[in-house]
Formats: C-alpha cells, sequence, structure tokens
C-alpha cells in the first residue's frame, strides 16, 4: 500500500518483510522487520539498539530472483520506543566513492 504524506518528498510502501542491516562501523548483522520503504529511506522495527546517526547498510532482498536486491547505504534519523518495540527511521546516503 502507497501512502503519501505531504511532509514527505517521496511516497512510501508500507511493507511486512525482513531487511538486513549491517553495522558499517563494526560489520555486525542483523535482520530486522522492514515497516515501510520509500525512495528516500525506510524504517524498521529492532530488537537491538541502534544509534541516532548510526551509519549502516540497509537490504532488502526481492521474492522475485529476477529482480536484484536493494542495497543502500543509510544514516539513522530517528529512533523511537512505542508499544511494539524500537522503530528506527533511517534516510539513505550517497556513497562516498
Amino acid at each position: 500500500m502507497l501512502t503519501n504524506d505531504e511532509r514527505r518528498g517521496f511516497r512510501r510502501l508500507e511493507t511486512e518483510t525482513d531487511v538486513t542491516i549491517t553495522r558499517l562501523t563494526t560489520g555486525e548483522s542483523m535482520t530486522a522487520s522492514l515497516i515501510n520503504l520509500s525512495a528516500s529511506g525506510c524504517a524498521f522495527r529492532s530488537d537491538r539498539p541502534i544509534a541516532p546517526d548510526e551509519d549502516l547498510e540497509i537490504l532488502v532482498l526481492s521474492p522475485n530472483p529476477k529482480i536484484e536486491p536493494l542495497r543502500r547505504r543509510a544514516r539513522v534519523a530517528r529512533v523511537t520506543q512505542d508499544d511494539e518495540g524500537r522503530l528506527i527511521a533511517v534516510e539513505f546516503v550517497l556513497d562516498q566513492d
């Protein structure tokens, strides 16, 4: 389901799938639950603490083997706690290469 929020530059795709998160400072990988995805970032739930401004790599696999996985570098923009756990919002960043 696509949602549009007038404050955002891109529509968000609401989703329920797993995402692989890799911490760029340590190389530690974890699996989290992807909540939504847009051209500029995504949000996921994690049971592990993740700090604001932390640099991550986001990997979303496609259920279709003909579609390449989405792999993006991201920076944590916001961490909130609610009844369902930690909600992490990230912004995709351009590679410095």
